[in-house]
């Protein structure tokens, strides 16, 4: 019987691999660009998808102008403006992990009513929750209420804001909340290279839940309450930075400047363990504004 060569076996192998992938349908990013969209709703099971230059308007009184609310990931949004709308600019409404991997890159969010972004997780989780949300270089005009807000349980991780700026946020009395950035129960968190201005309340609003380790890194932001773009002041008793409960993190190569009509640098109530080494703290007024006020009990804050 004739002898078939092992190199022809390979050889056949190797030709039926590559039929079978080059038959296989293959995931393609779909790019979606230069278009005005109102009041979009991200369909669940989107992935792979780029906004591109797109404008997003409309929201009502309890929807925002861009939402997220059901399960997607790997999506970005690239050199887009959300309009100002009624509510929220951007909200993401997670449910157990089902949203994560989104990008918002050089994008514009204009003043809305409520929050500029606010991404929460439901039900609150130690084990799952969103992650991959990242804010890059993106642009926040003052905001009725916070600007930036991360809210759900340690079951949410990596994610970032970085190369931002917040220009103010509170302008809307009606809403209870004027800090402009608040971090809120989740877990490895990377707040790093932003500025922002003064708003109602603190310029950071930084609570955890529980008594681990929060693994946050705070680096290299311009936290500055001395620059008043928006015309509601600061409240008189509002801190720069306001950190509740919070254990550990490196929050380290900062610039922090109270101001007039605000109140000091910090306030830390029941916070633990936090390196705040090389951030300056800084107020024309001096004394005690100049000097972070530990209280609740905290302990083994490095300065």
């Amino acid at each position: 019987m004739r002898r078939i060569s092992r190199r022809l076996v390979v050889l056949a192998v190797v030709i039926a691999i590559l039929t079978a992938v080059a038959a296989s349908p293959a995931t393609a990013t779909q790019i979606i660009s230069h278009k005005t969209i109102r009041n979009a709703r991200i369909p669940s099971g989107t992935h792979d998808r780029i906004y591109d230059h797109v404008k997003f308007t409309g929201g009502s009184a309890n929807r925002a102008v861009l939402e997220l609310t059901r399960a997607c990931h790997d999506i970005t949004f690239r050199d887009c403006v959300i309009a100002s709308g009624p509510w929220n600019g951007i909200s993401i409404n997670d449910n157990g992990g089902n949203i994560h991997d989104i990008t918002f890159l050089r994008c514009r969010i204009l003043p809305q009513k409520r929050m500029g972004f606010e991404c929460t997780s439901r039900p609150v989780s130690s084990t799952r929750g969103y992650h991959g949300i990242k804010i890059l270089r993106c642009i926040f005009s003052p905001q009725g209420s916070e600007a930036i807000s991360f809210d759900g349980g340690t079951g949410c991780v990596d994610n970032r804001v970085d190369h931002t700026i917040v220009k103010g946020a509170g302008t809307n009395l009606s809403q209870p909340y004027g800090a402009s950035v608040e971090c809120n129960g989740v877990r490895r968190f990377r707040f790093t290279n932003n500025t922002v201005y003064q708003c109602r309340g603190a310029l950071l609003n930084l609570q955890m839940h529980v008594s681990t380790e929060c693994g946050w890194v705070f680096t290299g932001n311009r936290l500055d309450a001395s620059v008043h773009i928006q015309k509601v002041p600061m409240n008189a008793a509002a801190q720069v930075v306001c950190a509740d409960g919070v254990h550990g993190g490196a929050f380290r190569g900062n610039r922090v400047i109270a101001a007039a009509p605000g109140g000091g640098v910090a306030w830390w109530g029941e916070s633990h363990g936090m390196d705040w080494r090389t951030t300056t703290w800084n107020d024309a007024r001096r004394g005690s504004y100049d000097n972070p006020y530990q209280e609740e009990g905290s302990s083994g804050n490095l300065l």
